[in-house]
């Protein structure tokens, strides 16, 4: 079970290499691999995602909970008129 907590050789090399200790085990394609992703990293844009989860009310989330209680209630009042009208229940 211990394997599965282990992060990949690659991983492992480029963390060495990102704390300053000299890696033993990276090899020249650990050590290739780890200057890629650190190119594509730096120039990643930093922009800032709007997050519905803080506590705080937005439109979205109100039009949204009452659109979909009334669907839903009209859905299995609508459900309950045909499988009363089939006389299945």
């Amino acid at each position: 079970m211990d394997f599965m907590l282990q992060p990949p050789r690659r991983f492992r090399a480029c963390a060495l290499r990102l704390r300053g200790t000299p890696s033993l085990r990276a090899t020249p394609a650990a050590t290739a691999w780890c200057q890629r992703s650190a190119a594509l990293g730096a120039g990643a844009a930093d922009e800032y995602l709007n997050y519905n989860m803080t506590g705080e009310y937005t439109p979205f989330m109100i039009i949204g909970y009452f659109g979909l209680t009334t669907f839903l209630t009209a859905f299995a009042f609508g459900s309950y008129l045909i499988l009363t009208k089939l006389k299945i229940i």
